[in-house]
């Protein structure tokens, strides 16, 4: 089924999210295909705080979804709207629903509508409010000065419909659905009630949103016929804006991922060293398709986004492609940029010494080779603190292979020593081989010519040397890269650490 957007109408959408948690990953893959809708279509992506849960919104959980979306480089063009300062709003068009016969005031105690829900269970019948309100003309007898909550006064026969984007044709029978509460009896409008006065008034064209706001849907649309008043006279937007309804992101269980679940959030992904167009890669593709293509640049994405790809069963988070996409970006990612990231998000993993070498041109010499081998920046600054570190690195030898044969262990010595000497020798007053024109290649044949001469195999040769200079048992840089462009004065100080091991 296809669907166009109107050329006349302004392509308006927003994300809505509550700050009662941190920003769930879930949330940014909706943000994520609002933001590609709109600027596949030159629209505009608005941002709406949903803070009317006053006892668990909370400025911290405002201010992730704030740097979040910073981070992630989809904020919105307009002010952000925040339903807490709206609250007068809310209730002065209550009021006038209620003197139009479309609410009515309700004032059944929780006890009382909850009694009735479990008896119509025990009877077999779908649990809803038993409209005991409905047709009151007045407070009843002892409760005129009771609190109240206002309820929508829902048609009670025919169906209510809605083309979804994404699913098509999708009803609902009226004798299904309840007189849903649109204030409370606090004085706290609910969510369906105020979601559609926002998305009038921010003249929202198109809601694009997780299935679990499926069964929402025909309640918002008895709202939107109530509102019609509210809408902006210029017609720039539609009167009910066009619905599509995203697949549930599902965990390798298959049961959907938990907002409150840290290894979900945003802010832990920042944290693990993810890039955010990594991120925002893997998560396009949670739902969404442009034939088998798996990688995509930000440019790519608006220009190929569209609706009718979207699937309609839940999408399974998978680690290991997330993780295979983090990689392949981080292989395209400028040095420099790399480096600002870790100076910014990562400098806890240096020390007082390494930390200032950070802004030394060999830094970005190392982050040339090391992004080739890892996947997050978080491991390319760990690979840089122990090279930028001054002196020898702590390591632990008893792994190596030369332990079990004393004739190799002291070839290799032999051949280090060799090593040492000719570096000296081709130096040539520089601080590196690299400035005296020795490369990859050069080593290579350098370290051959070695290991043949003193008998010995390139594996063991270069396996105790790796481990000192690098000052780790796995590095993500290789030795013929390394030993160019590292200052001879710190290789040479770890060689004679190995040569006394």
């Amino acid at each position: 089924m296809r669907y166009s957007v109107s050329s006349n109408a302004q392509v308006r959408v927003r994300f809505a999210p509550s700050p009662t948690g941190w920003l769930h990953i879930g949330g940014v893959r909706t943000t994520l295909f609002n933001y590609l809708f709109a600027r596949k279509h030159g629209g505009k992506f608005l941002l709406r705080i949903e803070d009317t849960d006053t006892e668990r919104s909370e400025q911290k959980y405002t201010d992730d979804i704030l740097s979040s979306l910073k981070w992630l480089g989809m904020e919105p063009e307009e002010p952000i709207l925040y339903q807490s300062k709206r609250f007068d709003l809310y209730k002065k068009v209550a009021d006038d629903m209620v003197s139009k016969g479309q609410a009515y005031r309700c004032y059944c105690t929780e006890a009382e509508v909850e009694a009735t829900r479990e008896q119509m269970m025990k009877e077999g019948k779908k649990p809803m409010y038993a409209r005991t309100c409905r047709n009151l003309t007045a407070p009843p007898t002892g409760r005129e000065h009771a609190p109240f909550a206002i309820r929508s006064k829902f048609p009670l026969t025919g169906t209510t419909s809605f083309k979804d984007m994404i699913r098509g044709e999708i009803s609902f029978p009226n004798e299904d659905l309840d007189d849903f509460v649109i204030i409370r009896s606090n004085g706290v409008p609910t969510y369906n009630f105020v979601v559609v006065i926002d998305d009038i008034e921010m003249k929202i064209s198109h809601v694009i949103r997780g299935d679990d706001h499926i069964n929402n849907t025909p309640k918002q649309m008895y709202l939107y016929a109530a509102l019609n008043h509210l809408a902006p006279p210029d017609g720039d937007a539609p009167k009910v804006p066009m619905f599509a309804h995203l697949p549930m992101i599902l965990g390798q269980d298959k049961k959907k991922l938990s907002k409150r679940n840290g290894e979900t959030s945003t802010n832990a992904y920042r944290e693990q060293g993810f890039l955010p167009e990594a991120l925002l890669n893997f998560l396009v593709r949670l739902g969404w398709s442009h034939g088998d293509q798996e990688l995509f640049s930000m440019q790519e994405m608006i220009d190929l986004f569209n609706l009718e790809n979207v699937q309609v069963s839940g999408a399974v988070f998978n680690t290991e492609k997330l993780m295979w996409i983090a990689g392949e970006h981080m292989k395209k990612a400028d040095p420099t940029r790399l480096l600002k990231i870790i100076q910014t998000d990562f400098g806890k993993c240096f020390s007082g010494v390494s930390l200032p070498r950070l802004k030394e041109p060999l830094t970005i010499e190392l982050i040339k080779h090391i992004q080739q081998k890892v996947k997050l920046v978080k491991e390319v600054a760990e690979q840089l603190h122990p090279l930028l570190e001054k002196g020898v690195m702590p390591v632990d030898s008893s792994g190596l292979k030369w332990n079990k044969d004393a004739d190799t262990k002291q070839k290799v010595k032999n051949g280090i020593e060799s090593l040492i000497e000719l570096g000296r020798k081709k130096l040539l007053g520089n601080n590196s081989l690299a400035e005296a024109g020795v490369g990859h290649a050069d080593i290579d044949g350098i370290l051959r010519g070695i290991c043949e001469q003193h008998g010995i195999k390139l594996g063991d040769f270069t396996g105790p040397m790796r481990l000192f200079v690098t000052g780790q048992a796995t590095s993500a840089i290789g030795l013929f890269d390394l030993l160019p462009i590292l200052h001879w004065s710190d290789i040479e100080e770890r060689l004679q650490a190995c040569l006394k091991a």
